[in-house]
């Protein structure tokens, strides 16, 4: 399946983020390294306290499904990486399954793709961090595929803000990139 958008991480930020999308009409998949939220999210059942089962309902109506097969990013026009980084035991964010989520971005990488870290780090992480990895796929940031940042917006349990009313922010690894990344929010 051919996508607008796969969305790396079905958790409480990656899952709202989905549902948006889908609802704005875009063809969206999710994918997630554990086979259970994947099962659970194709039979209608959210796991998140943010979405109900009907709202994941909603959202398998309009075209929206899950996987744990990673060669379906490379039909995605945009990736956005919402996997955890709880902290590390020196305090700081662990990168381990934000850099496994950009070893598989990179192994389907396409040129013309746009990928958006929104999971939660410090400043440089895309710059030092991400955009080395994706280059591991021969194609370089800026010129063969885009690269941005865009900080989640989830405040979960709130019920007043959240994916759908709560100002984005994008930074690009170029301006390009970051004209690519807000025409995409």
């Amino acid at each position: 399946m051919a996508a607008d958008l796969i969305v790396l991480g079905l958790g409480y930020v990656g899952l709202p983020l989905a549902q948006e999308a889908t609802r704005a009409g875009m063809s969206v998949l999710g994918f997630d390294i554990n086979p259970d939220v994947v099962d659970n999210i194709n039979a209608g059942r959210s796991h998140v306290d943010d979405l109900t089962d009907d709202d994941i309902a909603e959202m398998l109506v309009r075209g929206f499904r899950a996987t744990t097969d990673e060669s379906q990013i490379a039909g995605a026009r945009v990736s956005v990486v919402c996997v955890p980084t709880p902290l590390s035991d020196d305090g700081g964010p662990d990168l381990g399954a934000v850099k496994a989520a950009m070893a598989a971005i990179s192994r389907n990488l396409r040129p013309g793709a746009l990928v958006i870290l929104e999971s939660t780090t410090y400043p440089g992480t895309t710059d030092e961090v991400v955009r080395p990895l994706l280059e591991k796929s021969g194609l370089l940031a800026g010129r063969d595929f885009n690269l941005a940042f865009s900080p989640e917006r989830i405040d979960p349990g709130n019920k007043n803000f959240g994916a759908h009313n709560t100002p984005k922010v994008v930074g690009g690894h170029t301006p390009a990139c970051t004209e690519a990344a807000t025409a995409f929010y």
